[in-house]
């Protein structure tokens, strides 16, 4: 009799034919080679994440000239974020806790899972249609929530207006969601690491003819419809050939979907399970989400510019840059093998793969903590120059964008060990494990945010909410490391600190020189040149320090990581 993958008999005839193999299955051996190279698939990934997110910056500069960093921007951000903040529930309860463990499953079985992909993924498009037209609907509520009653209804009807055509984004990024892991699940990370750069591309196109246009609009009260649809519509199309452009890299793959309903009797009540700890996760982290976005909305739609959601965008565009260029493709290429080491039993295995993801990613974000501290003003005044510095108002938008930045940073490795934790949980199908470290986590960021709301001044709420963060992504972080060193029998944390510590301190020593070079360059009145200047000087000098130190500290992992480019340059 067939054997289901937690070790009860199977009872339902339909199943027959489709379980796994006998032992020793495989998939495909060029599939389960393109997954296991881990280096290959994290280059990949990191690569393509780097192109996009330069992309990403031309967009955010060219955003910030149209709009600004004041109350329409605040508007802008509440609308955009929305399906974002909505897709994190389907994608983490749904998606990506579900589809790479399933898939990898599936492609044991005799018709290398086809039968089961199709019911899956049928199953995923369905709930991000019908999540999404509820979402449409329920549409007003949702601003209203999130947005202060004091606020003005002229930024309410704009936010609303927004949200409506932003609100369809939600759909397409789950298509993208699922389409790049089913990609990934047979080896394929290159369309998906490059899908978003689409997005940028045509996002560019709709901000440079909104500026050529209108130019900047920072107040709510002028916006028109036409100027609403050319901002709205083009954010949106960019999020719809996002996801529409896997499906030709997915064809020539070889996979072949065919719509399949009927999910009884194939496997998915293991999967519901799981999936609700997942979901009740995500409900409770987005439930933080929603509360911080309400918390950092405007007192008033004509008053003076606070920092605000707009702020915490900006700040976490630039935080989330190395994680998503290193940790989150390290820890992606990851997944896969995590997943296939825990099918297999094979403890060894995984507990090298989790010192990986807390080795690797730890050589280049400790140096981009350093660097977003020490020389946070001039990379976000060089890289959004739409921001506005005006002391006579008391307007220093470079500089509450700064703040947020480097309190952010304190919480940049730990945070990495949380993306870890996510994927190692899904690998090994323990939802309750990530509901309660998620719930850890939210617990101490909603701390942060009533602080925010009822403590904090005005111009330090965006400050206190992101120290929330921080200190909850460290705490969450040192959980996660306790309880995987008891699962996996240790995990040389020795190690592991003892490169932290070099490296924190090489760190800590060449941002230091680096601030202290830049500082000779520009202060905060200085014009957008000196600012770049400065960040070339304060970035040189603290690249040369640090290299020094690595070398004398012997820190090999730098040098493991340097050889590669090194050997290419025509030297």
């Amino acid at each position: 009799m067939a054997v289901r993958d937690k070790g009860e008999p199977v009872t339902d005839p339909r199943l027959e034919g489709a379980e796994a193999d006998p032992e020793g299955a495989a998939p495909p051996p060029e599939i389960a080679a393109r997954v296991d190279n881990v280096a290959r698939n994290s280059a990949i990934m990191a690569i393509g994440t780097f192109g996009s997110r330069i992309l990403g910056f031309v967009r955010a500069a060219l955003l910030t000239g149209a709009i600004g960093a004041g109350v329409a921007a605040d508007s802008f951000t509440i609308a955009n974020t929305l399906p974002t903040q909505l897709f994190v529930l389907i994608n983490g309860g749904l998606i990506s806790a579900l589809l790479i463990p399933q898939l990898t499953k599936a492609m044991l079985r005799k018709d290398g899972g086809q039968d089961f992909s199709d019911r899956l993924i049928t199953l995923c498009l369905l709930v991000l249609g019908g999540a999404t037209l509820l979402s449409i609907a329920a549409t007003p509520w949702i601003i209203g929530a999130l947005t202060k009653d004091n606020a003005g209804q002229a930024f309410i009807n704009l936010t609303t207006f927004m949200a409506y055509i932003c609100m369809p984004q939600l759909f397409f990024y789950g298509l993208y969601a699922v389409l790049g892991q089913v990609l990934q699940a047979r080896g394929n990370f290159l369309a998906f690491a490059w899908a978003p750069a689409w997005a940028n591309i045509i996002q560019i196109a709709g901000l440079g003819w909104f500026i050529l246009k209108w130019d900047k609009q920072p107040a709510v009260e002028p916006w028109t419809t036409e100027m609403i649809l050319v901002l709205g519509v083009s954010t949106t199309l960019g999020i719809v050939i996002q996801g529409l452009s896997l499906a030709w890299p997915l064809w020539k793959s070889g996979f072949r979907y065919r719509p399949r309903f009927g999910w009884r009797g194939y496997g998915f009540g293991d999967m519901s399970r799981m999936t609700g700890w997942t979901v009740g996760a995500l409900l409770i982290s987005q439930f933080y989400g929603f509360v911080s976005t309400a918390v950092m909305s405007p007192e008033e739609s004509d008053g003076p510019a606070a920092a605000g959601n707009m702020v915490q965008a900006l700040a976490y565009s630039l935080y989330i840059l190395p994680h998503s260029i290193i940790t989150t493709s390290i820890v992606t290429a990851l997944f896969p093998a995590m997943s296939r080491a825990h099918e297999s039993g094979d403890l060894a295995e995984m507990r090298r793969r989790v010192v990986s993801g807390l080795k690797s990613p730890a050589v280049l974000l400790l140096p981009a903590v350093a660097a977003f501290i020490a020389l946070g003003r001039p990379i976000v005044k060089t890289l959004f120059p739409g921001i506005q510095y005006d002391a006579s108002r008391g307007i220093d938008e470079p500089g509450s964008i700064a703040l947020v930045l480097a309190i952010m940073a304190v919480g940049l490795m730990p945070f990495g060990i949380t993306a870890l934790k996510q994927r190692y949980c899904f690998a090994r199908g323990d939802g309750w494990m990530n509901f309660w470290l998620v719930a850890l986590m939210t617990v101490i960021n909603l701390i942060g945010a009533a602080v925010a709301y009822w403590v904090a001044p005005r111009e330090y709420v965006v400050a206190t909410v992101a120290a929330g963060a921080s200190i909850a992504n460290i705490v969450s972080a040192a959980a996660f490391l306790i309880v995987a060193r008891g699962q996996l029998g240790g995990l040389g944390m020795g190690e592991v600190s003892r490169l932290w510590i070099r490296l924190a301190l090489a760190s800590a020593v060449a941002g230091l020189a680096g601030w202290g070079a830049s500082t000779l360059v520009f202060d905060p009145a200085s014009p957008w040149l000196w600012h770049l200047l400065a960040l070339v000087a304060g970035g040189a000098v603290m690249g040369v320090v640090f290299l020094g130190l690595t070398k004398l500290l012997r820190i090999r992992e730098v040098d493991d990581m340097l050889a590669p480019i090194l050997r290419r340059l025509p030297i």
